[in-house]
C-alpha cells in the first residue's frame, strides 16, 4: 500500500502527551493489520472499538490513534475477535470494548451506509483514505481490514452526531467531512472524548492531553468486564473476599464481646441438642426392650446411663428419661430465646451503626458524586443494602450453627457405628457437585435481580421528583408503563432466581431421603444380624435426621456468602468513596473577609475533557454588585458553584481576599457565602425553621427581620399559623415567588459578606420583583453581591457586567460602557426590550 504521498505535512509531529492508561490490547488480527501498514504498537496512544459494522449492522470495528496517525479497521463478521493478546501492547492502550451488543432497527444518516466508498462483501476493493485522499485497495490480513488513515495533523475538526439508536464519529479532513465509525448509544460516552480530543488537537495542537477512557468507571477496575452496575468498580466475581471479611470484622469490633456469648450459647444449643437422640437409644434399649422380654445390651446407654438406671422399677426409669428429655426441650428453648435476642440485637444495631456511617460520610461527599449517581441508587445502597445485610448476617448464626451440628453429629454417628457412617456419606459427593454447578448458574441471575430492583428504585425516584412535570405533560399512562416495565423486569430477574431454587432444592431433598432410606436398609440388616442394638438404629436414624438438615442448610452457604459479600463490597466502595473537594489539611483561618474576589485563569468542566469555563479572568472589589450575564449554558451557575467550592477548578485558582479558597476551611467559606439559588428549595417543616436553615439558634425577631427584608412577611403572617405554617417537602402549599423570597430571606439571615443571588428573581412577578429589588438594594450595600441574571431589569445598580460567551469572558465594564460598545450585552438588552421595557438598563 503507497503511503508516503507527502501527504503527511511537512513536520513530524511531536509526541502526544498520553496519561497513565490501564494495559488492554486490541485482537490479534487488528493489531497485525496496523502493524502490516507501518504501525508500531507501541506508539499506540488510543485504541477504541465500535460495535457497529460500516452498514450499520452488528459488528466490530477498531479506531486507533498513534502519534501521527489515526486508522479505523474493521473485523469481519464471524472473526473470533474475542480474544486478545496483552502481550503485543505497550501500557497505555485504553479500549472501551462493549462487544456482543446487538442493536436491531438502527437509524442512520442518510448516505451514510457505505460513505467514503467502502468495499462490500461480494469481493469488491475496500478503499482507505488516507489524509483525505483515496489510495489504493486495502489488504486484508486474516479477519481485519484497515479502511481509514488520516494523518493527525491533517485533521481539521472532528465531531458527534447522534442518531436514533446510535451515533456516528465524523472528522474534517481537506475540507471535507469523513464518517468514520457508527456505534450504538452504549459507546457514546467513549467516542464523544475522542471527538472533543480530535477537536482540541485540531485547535491547539499536539500538545493536548489523550482523554481516559476508562475514567467514566464503567469496568471492573480488576478483570476490565464492563459493570451491569455501573456504581460498582469491582465485579463480584473479583471480590476479594479475604479483605472483605477482614475488614467487616474490624468493623464489628465494638460487638466482639457479645458474638463471643452468642457462639458459647450455639455451642451449647448443639451440646443439648445432642442428647435426645442418646437418651432415646438409652429408653429403647435399657427400658422399654427388657420390659416387652428383650434382653438388654451389655453397653447400652451413655455414660453408663442404663446401668444406672437398670436397678430401678421400669416406670421410675422410663419416667426419668422422658422427665430428662423434657429438661433437655426447656434448655433448648432458653438457649434458642437467648441466641434470637441477642442475635437479633447485634445485626439491628450493627447495621444500624453501618447506615449512621453511610450517611455521614454520604453527606460529605461532593456535588459531582451526587451528579452521577440516582437518588434511586444511592437511597438503594443505604437503606435496602443495610437492611439485606441485616438477613445475611442472622442467616450466618443458621449457617454457624448448621456447621457446628454437622460436625458434632458427624463425630457421634462415625463413634456410635462406624459401618453406618459410611453410608450417610453417599449423597455427599452428588450434592456437592449439583450444588457448585448450581451457585455457578445463579451468580449472574443475582446480580442482574439486584440491578433490576436499584433501577426499579432510581425510576420510582425520578417520577416522585417529577411528579408536576408529569402531570403537567398527562403522562401519567407512559409513566406507569415505565414502572410496570421495571417492575415486570425486576420480577423476572427474582423469578429466575426462586424458580431455580425452587427445582434444585427438591433434587438435594430427594438425594438425603435415599440416603435416609439407605440406613434404613443397611441398618435393618446390621439389627437382623445383631450387630447392632435397635436403639442404636433408631437413634442414628434420629441423628441422621439432624445431619441432613443442616447439612441442606449448607448447600445455600455459597449463596448467601455470593450476596454477603457483594452487598459488602458495595457499601465499602461506597465509603472508600473519596470527596474530589477536598479539605486542606491545615485550612487556613479567615473569619473577617472583606470580599475580595479575583478568578486567576480559571478552568473547568464537569468532565475534563469538556471545559464549560475556559481561561476565566477577572477580580470583584470588596462592596461591587457584579452582574453576570449570557446566553443559557454559558457556564453563569458553574461560576457561582466554584466560588462556594461545590466543584474545584480544573485549572488556574479563585482566590478570596489573596488565599486560595483551596486552602480555606470548606465550612467557614460556605458560612461566608449566602446563596440564594435558581430553584428554590424548602424542606419539610415551618417557614420558620426553614429561614433558619443556615442559623438554626436564630431569635424569632432575627427571623422576622429577615422575612422583612426579602418582602416575605406580609404573605407568611396571612397564613392562619403565620410563621409556625409547616410546608411540604420542597415548598409544597407556595407559590413560586413565595418560595423564592423565604429562599432569600434564609440567605439574609445567614448575614454573609458574600452574596450569589442566582436568578433570584426569577419566579416572581413584576410588582413583586420590585419589592425584591428593593430590598436587595438595602442588603447588597457593604456586601460583595454577584447576581447572575436573564432578566436584566435586575441588574440596573450593577457596579458592572461580565458576559459570558460558550465558557469564555466575553467582555466586561459597566452597563453604560457595554451598550456603548454594541456587543453580546447590548444583543441581549435588544432582544429582551422586543418583549418588554427594560426599567434603568436601557436608560443608562
Amino acid at each position: 500500500m503507497g503511503t508516503s504521498n507527502g501527504q503527511r505535512g511537512p513536520k513530524k509531529s511531536p509526541k502526544t502527551p498520553v496519561p497513565d492508561l490501564p494495559k488492554t490490547s486490541c485482537p490479534p488480527a487488528v493489531l497485525q493489520c496496523y502493524q502490516n501498514d507501518h504501525g508500531k504498537p507501541d506508539q499506540i496512544v488510543l485504541a477504541l472499538d465500535s460495535d457497529l459494522s460500516a452498514d450499520g449492522g452488528f459488528g466490530e470495528q477498531w479506531l486507533i490513534i498513534d502519534h501521527e496517525n489515526l486508522r479505523v479497521i474493521a473485523c469481519e463478521l464471524g472473526a473470533p475477535t474475542g480474544l486478545k493478546d496483552t502481550s503485543a501492547l505497550p501500557n497505555g492502550i485504553a479500549n472501551g470494548s462493549a462487544n456482543g451488543s446487538l442493536h436491531n432497527g438502527l437509524a442512520h444518516k442518510n448516505g451514510s451506509a457505505n460513505e467514503n466508498g467502502n468495499g462490500h462483501a461480494n469481493g469488491s476493493p475496500k478503499i482507505i483514505a488516507t489524509a483525505g485522499q483515496t489510495i489504493g485497495s486495502a489488504s486484508t490480513t486474516g479477519s481485519a481490514t484497515l479502511r481509514f488513515r488520516f494523518a493527525l495533523d491533517q485533521i481539521e475538526g472532528a465531531r458527534l452526531e447522534p442518531c436514533i439508536g446510535n451515533g456516528l464519529l465524523e472528522i474534517t479532513s481537506g475540507g471535507q467531512p469523513r464518517v468514520l465509525v457508527h456505534f450504538s448509544n452504549e459507546l457514546t460516552d467513549g467516542f464523544a472524548r475522542v471527538a472533543h480530543y480530535l477537536q482540541q488537537r485540531a485547535e491547539s495542537g499536539p500538545t493536548v492531553v489523550v482523554p481516559n477512557l476508562h475514567s467514566e468507571e464503567q469496568r471492573c477496575l480488576s478483570c476490565g468486564r464492563r459493570l451491569l452496575d455501573p456504581s460498582i468498580k469491582v465485579c463480584p466475581t473479583c471480590i476479594d473476599r479475604g479483605n472483605i471479611l477482614g475488614r467487616l470484622i474490624l468493623l464489628a469490633k465494638p460487638y466482639w464481646g457479645r458474638s463471643l456469648i452468642l457462639v458459647l450459647l450455639l455451642l451449647a444449643g448443639v451440646m443439648v441438642d445432642l442428647l435426645p437422640p442418646y437418651l432415646t437409644r438409652v429408653l429403647i434399649d435399657s427400658v422399654l426392650t427388657p420390659a416387652i422380654g428383650g434382653t438388654a445390651p451389655q453397653n447400652g446407654g451413655m455414660v453408663g446411663i442404663g446401668t444406672l438406671l437398670s436397678p430401678l422399677p421400669t416406670r421410675i426409669a422410663l419416667a426419668w428419661l422422658v422427665g430428662g428429655l423434657l429438661s433437655l426441650q426447656i434448655i433448648r428453648v432458653l438457649v434458642t430465646v437467648g441466641n434470637n435476642v441477642l442475635m437479633q440485637r447485634i445485626s439491628s444495631c450493627f447495621t444500624a451503626d453501618v447506615r449512621e456511617m453511610m450517611f455521614a460520610h454520604l453527606k460529605r461527599l461532593s456535588i459531582e458524586f451526587f451528579d452521577r449517581n440516582e437518588s434511586g441508587r444511592l437511597l438503594t445502597r443505604i437503606n435496602n443494602d443495610t437492611e439485606e445485610l441485616q438477613g445475611l448476617i442472622q442467616q450466618f448464626s443458621t449457617v454457624m450453627l448448621s456447621l457446628l451440628m454437622v460436625i458434632g453429629i458427624g463425630a457421634v454417628l462415625f463413634t456410635m457405628a462406624p459401618s453406618l457412617g459410611l453410608f450417610v456419606l453417599i449423597p455427599g459427593p452428588f450434592v456437592l457437585v449439583a450444588t457448585f454447578s448450581y451457585h455457578r448458574y445463579m451468580q449472574p441471575h443475582f446480580r442482574r435481580y439486584w440491578t433490576a430492583r436499584w433501577r426499579l428504585n432510581s425510576m420510582l425516584s425520578t417520577f416522585l421528583s417529577g411528579i408536576q412535570v408529569v402531570k403537567a405533560f398527562a403522562q401519567e399512562d407512559q409513566e406507569e408503563a415505565r414502572y410496570q416495565d421495571r417492575n415486570r423486569r425486576t420480577r423476572d430477574a427474582r423469578l429466575r432466581v426462586d424458580l431455580a431454587w425452587g427445582r434444585f432444592f427438591p433434587f438435594v431433598s430427594f438425594a438425603f431421603g435415599a440416603g435416609g432410606l439407605i440406613i434404613w436398609y443397611a441398618g435393618g440388616n446390621a439389627v437382623l444380624a445383631n450387630q447392632i442394638t435397635l436403639g442404636t438404629l433408631i437413634a442414628f436414624l434420629s441423628y441422621l435426621g439432624m445431619f441432613y438438615g443442616p447439612l441442606s442448610n449448607l448447600t445455600q452457604i455459597s449463596q448467601a456468602m455470593n450476596r454477603f459479600l457483594t452487598i459488602s463490597q458495595r457499601i465499602f466502595e461506597f465509603l472508600d468513596e473519596t470527596p474530589k473537594v477536598q479539605q486542606a489539611a491545615q485550612p487556613v483561618s479567615h473569619p473577617d473577609m472583606s470580599g475580595l474576589i479575583e478568578f486567576d485563569h480559571v478552568i473547568f468542566g464537569y468532565d475534563p475533557y469538556f471545559p464549560v469555563l475556559k481561561d476565566i479572568s477577572f477580580t470583584i472589589q470588596p462592596g461591587e454588585l457584579i452582574g453576570i450575564v449570557g446566553h443559557s449554558g454559558a457556564g453563569k451557575t458553574t461560576l457561582a458553584s466554584l466560588l462556594c467550592r461545590f466543584y474545584d477548578v480544573t485549572g488556574g485558582s479563585i482566590r478570596i481576599d489573596g488565599v486560595d479558597i483551596r486552602e480555606l476551611s470548606i465550612e467557614e467559606l460556605r458560612r461566608q457565602i449566602g446563596i440564594v439559588l435558581q430553584s428554590p428549595f424548602l424542606f419539610r417543616g415551618t417557614l420558620s425553621q426553614n429561614i433558619a436553615y443556615g442559623k438554626p439558634n436564630a431569635t424569632r425577631e432575627e427571623i422576622i427581620r429577615s422575612a422583612k427584608a426579602a418582602n416575605a412577611h406580609h404573605f407568611i403572617t396571612n397564613f392562619p399559623e403565620g410563621y409556625d405554617t409547616i410546608v411540604g417537602e420542597g415548598g409544597t402549599g407556595l407559590s413560586g415567588g413565595e418560595r423564592q423570597r423565604i429562599s432569600i430571606a434564609r440567605a439574609i439571615l445567614l448575614n454573609p459578606r458574600i452574596l450569589i443571588l442566582d436568578e433570584a428573581t426569577s419566579s416572581v412577578d413584576t410588582e413583586t420583583e420590585r419589592q425584591i429589588q428593593e430590598a436587595l438594594d438595602t442588603l447588597v450595600k457593604g456586601r460583595t453581591t454577584i447576581a447572575i441574571a436573564h432578566r436584566l431589569s435586575t441588574l440596573s445598580n450593577a457596579t458592572r457586567i461580565i458576559s459570558l460567551n460558550h465558557g469564555r469572558l466575553e467582555e466586561i465594564g459597566t452597563p453604560q460602557e457595554l451598550i456603548e460598545q454594541r456587543g453580546l450585552f447590548y444583543k441581549l438588552v435588544e432582544m429582551q426590550s422586543k418583549f418588554a421595557r427594560l426599567d434603568g438598563v436601557v436608560a443608562v
